[in-house]
């Protein structure tokens, strides 16, 4: 994606090149016509003033009005080509950088998602797409009223040279205005942006987390932060609209200041016998036409500068580069088995923790290993430095021997299926969640993965069964039914490598008793991690890591760690009821 707003703009000025092409040419034929009309006009309003009594005039009067006529209705045409052309592109381009600002957010990593919030990034997005179809309506008027006034200023030079000295010299003035006002409110705009994003970040950060303020009772203070954004979202909006007004002000006063001193210079002229009476009133015509133009596309003007500061409030966020991307020869992972080894692996967040220094780790294919230890040693880590959510500062991180830097990430994740602790469902049915396993499956396949999931008995006790849709985040499922969709969703997947993050740690004894066959037919013939509390999960490990400060400072079987009395087994007597 583009950084700046004029060679992100170029970008889809170069896909819709033809409709910008057709536009151009029709305003050009709009112009010509509108600027030929007037003189027509001029030609009757002087033969019938002069020459009222003599009726040889008004074959003359009538050949002009008919041309008149003519270039009065090509004027119509020709204007109205633009706004057909612009109804026809302005929703594929919508829809084209929609698309692309979706495609490319979704190649960030996991640590842009953490650092921006999500409803910031909508805000965003929609500021794009609105940005550049306000912008490309506005490249429509601005190209239409910029020909006027050239080729006006182009037809008044032939009636007079003074003419053009004249509105040469105004026009510069006009345009020198325009650019210290448009660089004024583009400055504001992209405040103003920023603001409305920040504001709008809080409201859905907040919506999405209902459920978090109404068990804390916060909404007081919920409220207060909201008003303490939309504050500094209202002063911003307070001085970019009083600059609005300014401009508006100052650009009226101006138009009609214009008008009247031209109107002085072409009586002048009129006077010394620079111009005849129809040049006078062609002129004056021609020129009270323009001066408001030049007010109106002064104001466009200073409108497309404040899309450029919402285009590059926007920009500034979403086209950042991805810290995490594909090498042009990453290969696809194409594997029924897999192993995975750590190899001196070194990796510190962005806040400079230091989580792993030289790590080593070697899992055979089908191995099931368990990690174990207090929060913050490095569990979690590992699990998405394998995922490569992150990427390692130091070493590497292999499957099958192969550096995961140089797979695909949609190969390499497309092989791992992850049963999370926090299971994350989208707005839609249980049905659609299930079948995200695997976007192809037909509907006794998600059936009979409930099934093995434990799911399909609760699913069927909903009015619409499978066709329920959840809610945000899965808001109408308890802890423990999200968790059996997510492991649905797994079984679907059937990846070589499994990745339990606490899988059974919001169900209930009954329900994990339920779900236990079903996991170790899931697990068969699989690479397992887990990070698990359970010693039912637990038990199912082939090794168990104990992570402490990042290292590895046990490693066994539950029954031989237990024996040697360590940190596992420390561990595990200061749980209640088997917990470790």
């Amino acid at each position: 994606m583009e950084k700046t707003p004029l060679k992100y703009l170029w970008y889809y000025v170069k896909i819709f090149k033809y409709f910008f092409l057709g536009g151009f040419f029709s305003i050009v034929a709009a112009i010509v016509c509108n600027r030929f009309y007037p003189y027509y006009l001029a030609e009757i309003y002087n033969l019938v003033s002069s020459q009222f009594n003599n009726p040889e005039i008004w074959t003359q009067v009538f050949h002009f009005a008919f041309l008149a006529l003519i270039l009065g209705m090509g004027n119509v045409v020709f204007n109205n080509i633009p706004m057909l052309l612009h109804s026809v592109f302005a929703p594929q381009c919508n829809t084209l950088v929609i698309r692309d600002a979706f495609d490319y957010v979704n190649r960030h990593s996991i640590a842009y998602f953490n650092d921006e919030m999500s409803g910031n990034i909508a805000n965003k997005v929609n500021l794009l797409s609105r940005g550049v179809g306000d912008f490309f309506f506005g490249c429509f008027d601005i190209t239409h009223t910029a020909l006027r006034i050239l080729i006006t200023i182009i037809v008044l030079s032939f009636v007079s040279g003074w003419f053009f000295v004249v509105l040469s010299v105004w026009l510069v003035i006009i345009i020198v205005l325009s650019l210290y006002l448009g660089k004024k409110r583009a400055a504001l705009s992209k405040e103003r942006s920023r603001s409305e994003s920040q504001a709008s970040g809080m409201v859905v950060d907040s919506l999405a987390n209902y459920s978090e303020i109404k068990s804390f009772a916060n909404f007081r203070f919920e409220r207060l932060n909201l008003l303490k954004y939309l504050r500094i979202l209202r002063k911003a909006e307070s001085r970019e609209a009083r600059l609005r007004v300014w401009i508006h002000l100052s650009l009226q006063f101006i138009s009609v200041f214009s008008i009247m001193m031209f109107v002085f210079i072409s009586i002048f002229m009129l006077k010394a016998g620079e111009i005849d009476t129809v040049g006078f009133i062609y002129a004056n015509t021609l020129f009270m036409d323009i001066a408001h133009t030049v007010f109106a596309t002064t104001w466009q003007y200073s409108n497309v500068t404040r899309i450029f500061g919402q285009l590059d409030s926007a920009l500034s966020t979403l086209s950042v580069e991805p810290e995490i991307v594909d090498r042009p020869d990453a290969g696809e992972l194409k594997a029924k088995k897999v192993s995975v080894s750590f190899e001196n692996v070194s990796f510190s967040y962005k806040d400079d923790r230091k989580i792993f220094n030289g790590l080593n780790v070697e899992i055979r294919p089908g191995e099931k290993v368990g990690l174990v230890g207090a929060s913050g040693a490095g569990k979690s880590t590992f699990i998405k430095l394998l995922a490569r959510y992150f990427d390692v500062t130091g070493g590497a991180v292999k499957i099958n021997g192969i550096d995961i830097r140089d797979l695909k990430q949609d190969s390499l994740h497309k092989n791992i299926a992850t049963i999370p602790q926090d299971v994350c469902l989208f707005n839609r049915t249980l049905f659609d969640n299930i079948r995200y396993g695997k976007t192809n499956a037909g509907e006794q396949e998600v059936i009979t993965a409930a099934k093995k999931a434990s799911a399909d008995e609760f699913i069927r006790k909903f009015p619409d069964g499978y066709k329920t849709r959840v809610g945000d985040r899965g808001v109408i499922l308890s802890g423990g039914e999200r968790q059996r969709i997510a492991i649905a969703r797994a079984i679907l997947k059937n990846a070589p490598l499994l990745i339990f993050d606490e899988a059974t740690s919001a169900l209930d004894s009954e329900s994990e008793k339920h779900i236990q066959k079903s996991l170790s037919r899931l697990m068969k013939n699989k690479t397992v991690i887990a990070i698990a509390h359970r010693l039912s999960t637990l038990r199912e490990m082939d090794r168990i890591l104990v992570f402490k400060n990042g290292k590895i400072v046990e490693e066994g079987t539950h029954e031989s760690l237990l024996r040697k009395k360590g940190v596992y087994a420390r561990l595990y007597k200061m749980q209640a009821g088997g917990f470790v």
